[in-house]
């Protein structure tokens, strides 16, 4: 048995009956944000690799069991509607992780300066301080790419799942929320702004990482308090093959 969806912005991760010597009331609780065109899926491995914590995922309209529903690219926007989301999950007196990779991870960090209660760890995976790189990263802005752009950044990436689709699949399932979160990723970069978070952040960086290197996802030492810089073997979703030393990670840093 699942633990039942209060909001459809938040999709739990953990089983309800998934052995944990922690009370409900009293577990710490990991909310992450997928990166760009993904969704909440992406982050399910960490609920078996954190088996004493309560993991939920965004998931961000436009995809999966919210296809249907229309995509929201303003940041501030989504932010509300995951804020919303939290307010209605059961109380807990464990403490509060936020955690995104890629463009997810600039969403995570919005998320946090922007909760009424400080995060007790933020962790910000493959991407640099908003303002202090490259305002689009494909090189153009979000809305003057094409079809091929896309195509050819998911590929760039060594996306996981693209493997088992066909073109066509591609455009239809991944193309659409991959264009609508990299306008959010869009509008973070455009904010002027900045708020920086209170709470202490640890970092993860990838070696081979084509998109942002390690130096660049190091820049945050220069406006948060960074409690480690984690560094990874692989690509830019080294994370996803490295689950169990992130959540190593995430327990000394807490």
């Amino acid at each position: 048995m699942s633990a039942p969806i209060t909001d459809p912005w938040l999709q739990p991760l953990r089983s309800a009956d998934q052995p944990s010597a922690v009370a409900p009331e009293h577990r710490d609780r990991l909310v992450c944000w997928p990166p760009a065109g993904g969704s909440a899926t992406f982050f399910h491995p960490f609920a078996a690799a954190l088996p004493e914590t309560d993991v939920w995922a965004v998931q961000p309209p436009g995809r999966a069991n919210r296809r249907r529903t229309p995509p929201v690219t303003d940041p501030e926007e989504a932010v509300e509607g995951v804020l919303a989301a939290l307010d209605k999950l059961p109380p807990t007196d464990g403490r509060l992780i936020v955690m995104g990779h890629s463009m997810g991870a600039a969403m995570a960090h919005l998320l946090a300066t922007r909760a009424p209660a400080t995060p007790d760890l933020v962790v910000l995976s493959a991407w640099p301080v908003p303002g202090q790189f490259v305002r689009h990263p494909l090189g153009k802005p979000t809305a003057e790419l094409g079809t091929d752009d896309l195509f050819a950044f998911l590929r760039s990436l060594d996306t996981p799942g693209m493997a088992e689709l066909d073109d066509s699949l591609v455009a239809e399932y991944l193309l659409p929320p991959l264009r609508s979160d990299l306008l959010l990723g869009d509008g973070i970069a455009a904010m002027t702004d900045h708020v920086w978070t209170k709470s202490p952040v640890l970092l993860i960086a990838a070696d081979d990482d084509q998109v942002f290197s390690p130096a660049e996802v190091a820049a945050w030492r220069d406006v948060v308090d960074v409690r480690a810089l984690v560094r990874l073997t692989g690509g830019h979703f080294a994370l996803s093959a490295h689950v169990e030393t992130v959540a190593d990670a995430i327990r000394r840093a807490l």
